[in-house]
């Protein structure tokens, strides 16, 4: 039997904050954020430690760090993919720490868009399938518009002609602005892009980029970027360096690759 999404929701709203005003709150605000686990001979392993961070509606915000510095982990609690050890976390005014696994989800995949560094394309779909995928579990009218939708999509980001096209015959740029196609396609709050420059040439790179600069500022949606690049950190309004898990804000470029 195949069932089809429902505007409707699954009718769980114990998750739902009152009294909470989306206008005037960050997008998404961490205060004193840590993420620790425990190794298999018990030590702790602090990831994330004090992190305070907040994006704002319209932001660009780059975090520059080098490998095994947490920039992941940061990455997976922004995108609700993970939670916090301890500390604060709300996303447009509602704390994470009260919404259960079911009302992360589905926030997740109406406001968050995820763009990575190895494109993360399904193989043996066409450019067009892979677009639409996400409103395979939108609202019913996403999902009965989805391949009109994932035109729209494909069209602006320069990828129409090639909607019937598998991943293996398109090229890097190509694959990844299908991948960016896919993360806008619902029209997220929040774009997230894990190294997006990090497996293309320099000229493709910087015209990912721009594509990905023009789409956040027309849609009005927030951007953050998690890059060792300090190219792509310059790109960004306000810049960040994690280092060994302490997030700290850097007024200078020189700062950020200190």
């Amino acid at each position: 039997m195949t069932i089809f999404p429902s505007d409707e929701g699954d009718g769980d709203n114990s998750d739902v904050v009152p009294g909470v005003d989306p206008a005037t709150a960050p997008l998404v605000d961490l205060q004193n954020v840590t993420r620790t686990v425990i190794l298999p001979d018990d030590e702790e392993l602090h990831i994330l430690r004090g992190v305070d961070l907040q994006v704002r509606v319209g932001d660009h915000t780059a975090i520059v760090g080098r490998s095994g510095c947490g920039k992941s982990t940061l990455l997976n609690i922004l995108g609700l993919l993970d939670v916090p050890s301890s500390g604060h976390m709300s996303f447009e005014g509602t704390p994470v720490a009260k919404l259960g696994n079911n009302a992360r989800a589905r926030l997740r995949g109406s406001s968050i868009g995820f763009v990575f560094q190895q494109f993360n394309l399904l193989p043996g779909r066409t450019a067009l399938e892979n677009v639409v995928t996400p409103l395979m579990y939108g609202t019913a009218r996403e999902f009965w518009r989805r391949n009109q939708i994932g035109m729209d999509m494909l069209d602006r980001v320069g990828l129409s002609a090639r909607a019937g096209t598998q991943p293996h015959m398109l090229s890097g740029g190509e694959q990844q602005r299908v991948a960016i196609a896919r993360a806008l396609v619902r029209r997220p709050r929040l774009i997230l892009a894990d190294e997006p420059t990090g497996a293309l040439d320099v000229d493709t790179g910087q015209a990912v980029m721009d594509l990905l600069d023009a789409i956040a500022t027309e849609s009005g949606a927030a951007l953050v970027t998690i890059t060792h690049d300090l190219n792509v950190a310059a790109r960004a309004r306000s810049r960040y360096r994690l280092d060994a898990g302490v997030l700290t804000p850097a007024a200078a470029l020189a700062e950020v690759g200190a």
